[in-house]
């Protein structure tokens, strides 16, 4: 992998060299297309400096937040039990607009709430038809979206449910290219000054480890 950072002009412009020398079919320009955009992404991960952190060493505060503290995303599965109230007790599923839709009061906006959020805007929803009300929200199911990029079979964007490891990431991408370092498996989130560092060999083993490292919804993994 190359260790020079590439601005966009010169990737764009080296891709376009490629592009107008050769005749490609449609469905391999968008392949390429990809590989571009991944390049570039990975070029930009490379140009924010080599500092990282191993996995092992993020307090598990970090590392595995824990649930109640977690924003309720799209996608998710809800139970909203409301007490004394069987018929606006219901399963929910988020959607694409971050909402829920409760039977007699309409929408509530939930996503990016914790659970504790979540239940007093849904309280606070059904005052408009009864006293006081009184709701147990549970996440049944939490969905997570993480970039998966690097010497992986098949790079992208991945579903995963909260909560899943590195070596689940992995796999779903395909698994390691023979090229892949196995040592040299970094995440990248927002929320961390540096990025982290795991090895594959500390990922397959049990106990305390980086096998216990909980991804987080807009997390990148590369693998080198």
């Amino acid at each position: 992998m190359p260790t020079a950072c590439a601005s966009v002009e010169q990737v764009r412009r080296r891709f376009t060299r490629i592009m107008n020398c050769y005749f490609f079919p449609s469905d391999l320009v968008r392949s390429l297309r990809t590989s571009l955009l991944m390049a570039f992404l990975l070029s930009l991960a490379g140009c924010a400096g080599n500092k990282y952190v191993w996995a092992r060493d993020v307090p598990v505060e970090r590392s595995r937040p824990i649930a109640e503290t977690l924003a309720i995303g799209r996608g998710d599965i809800l139970s909203v039990q409301v007490v004394g109230q069987a018929s606006l007790s219901a399963q929910q599923t988020v959607g694409a607009d971050g909402t829920i839709n409760l039977i007699d009061v309409g929408v509530v906006m939930v996503a990016g709430l914790t659970v504790d959020q979540a239940t007093q805007a849904i309280e606070q929803k059904l005052t408009k038809i009864l006293q006081a009300p009184r709701v147990s929200l549970f996440v049944l199911s939490r969905f997570i979206e993480v970039s998966i990029l690097g010497e992986v079979e098949s790079p992208g964007k991945y579903k995963l449910e909260s909560g899943d490891g590195v070596a689940n990431a992995i796999a779903m991408a395909g698994g390691m290219t023979e090229f892949g370092d196995g040592s040299a498996i970094y995440l990248v989130r927002k929320s961390e000054p540096v990025r982290v560092r795991f090895r594959m060999r500390d990922l397959l083993k049990g106990g305390t480890s980086a096998h216990d490292f909980a991804l987080s919804d807009g997390d990148i993994l590369i693998v080198e």
